[in-house]
């Protein structure tokens, strides 16, 4: 494989731990039309999925802006040589949003009084959460 394969694959990589990383609120992904809206449509929602599975390389300098703005991370993080450097990038990330989340008091009380449940109890509240945010919408 040549190293151009090499940088596209890992693009793809980056882009697709994006997603699994830096989350919605409510722990999902984040839809390709969400982040076509997010980026101010700069990035299709069809260019993004190609982007992520690698059908499509070598993004624009826009596009990688546009990317970047949206998941909170430098657009260092897509062409960065050290992969370590770049995890550590995203980890940074992924906590800020956590720690973002804790600034509510009802949602850090509920973390906190959850803690003290055992497994059974954890997948309760768990399963309590996800039927109110499905009759929400």
């Amino acid at each position: 494989m040549t190293s151009s394969e090499e940088s596209q694959k890992e693009f793809a990589r980056r882009l697709d731990e994006l997603f699994k990383t830096c989350t919605k609120p409510d722990g999902s992904e984040y839809s390709y039309e969400e982040v076509q809206n997010g980026t101010g449509k700069a990035v299709t929602s069809a260019y993004i999925w190609r982007l992520r599975t690698g059908k499509a390389t070598n993004p624009g300098l826009g596009v990688i802006k546009a990317l970047s703005r949206f998941f909170g991370v430098s657009p260092s993080y897509f062409v960065r040589e050290d992969p370590a450097k770049a995890q550590a990038m995203v980890r940074a990330q992924a906590n800020a949003n956590l720690a973002a989340r804790l600034e509510d008091d009802a949602v850090k009380d509920i973390a906190l009084r959850a803690s003290e449940l055992d497994e059974e109890g954890k997948q309760a509240l768990l399963n309590m959460i996800d039927y109110i945010l499905q009759t929400k919408k």
